[in-house]
């Protein structure tokens, strides 16, 4: 038998990451921001660097969406840094951007060289505290030296950027409790996909037990990683509320509740305004 609350449609709702002005959206990304505001979202995290962000807002906003542009140089890309700096440096001058990101190491595809990778990593995490910016951490395996570099970096970091917010989030998270906790305490956002619904995971639900929820973001990764059932399918950010739900389940709290907090969360991280609706 279903849960009730599966049936009751969503409000304040927070895609914390997702890449909605990729080329897999070209032809219905109007319709996709339809869908997204019926299921309740308030807030998506659009991660396209190379592109203008006031007519991407101006668009969700024809939505009753707040959109959060973030630009940054992935570690695929890293290789390419001395090219991609300068337009990176004049993006994120322009004040139109929320975060930097998405940055960090990913050693699974190794795109790029490692020392790379970091080089072009410790450059990005410095342009945050210039630009008074948080970040937006991608890690795959690469657990050790993604933390050590944020870790050092965060001492180094001066007091007025460490403030009473957290510093980022660390998106799609999927390793284990020990190093959530560790993420932080070092005052980061714990950012859960749809990778949390799959069979096959194993950290990802203790994690999303264990972890305060007021330390949680929920993300699409969108065109990636569709949450159960749709798995296999185009993810899109109206599919969040797949995830809300399974959060839901493990944790034994309302789905609105976790709605509520981890768009709190976001607008808390990004330095947004007040939500709309009562939180």
């Amino acid at each position: 038998m279903k849960n009730n609350s599966e049936n009751i449609l969503l409000s304040s709702v927070t895609d914390a990451h997702s890449h909605l002005w990729s080329a897999e959206f070209a032809n219905d990304r109007a319709q996709v921001l339809q869908r997204a505001s019926d299921a309740g979202l308030v807030c998506i995290v659009d991660v396209s660097y190379d592109l203008d962000p006031a007519p991407r807002k101006q668009e969700a906003k024809t939505q009753g969406i707040n959109l959060v542009c973030v630009a940054g140089i992935h570690p695929h890309d890293a290789k390419d840094f001395d090219q991609l700096e300068r337009t990176l440096l004049q993006q994120l001058s322009g004040g139109a951007y929320d975060a930097v990101g998405e940055i960090g190491l990913d050693y699974y595809r190794n795109l790029s060289p490692v020392d790379q990778q970091i080089t072009a990593f410790q450059k990005q995490l410095d342009l945050a505290i210039e630009y008074q910016l948080p970040v937006v951490i991608h890690s795959r395996d690469a657990d050790e030296d993604t933390y050590k570099i944020l870790r050092d970096w965060v001492q180094r970091a001066p007091r007025n950027y460490r403030s009473d917010r957290e510093l980022g989030m660390i998106h799609c998270f999927s390793s284990d409790y020990i190093l959530a906790e560790k993420y932080i305490e070092l005052g980061f956002l714990i950012s859960i996909s749809g990778i949390a619904t799959f069979d096959n995971v194993k950290d990802t639900p203790e994690v999303v037990l264990r972890i305060d929820t007021n330390k949680l973001l929920v993300e699409t990764d969108a065109p990636y990683l569709a949450p159960v059932p749709h798995r296999g399918t185009r993810n899109e950010p109206a599919l969040v509320v797949d995830t809300i739900r399974f959060i839901s389940s493990l944790k034994k709290v309302p789905p609105q509740k976790i709605a509520n907090s981890t768009t709190k969360n976001a607008y808390r991280l990004f330095r947004l305004n007040d939500v709309k609706g009562d939180l």
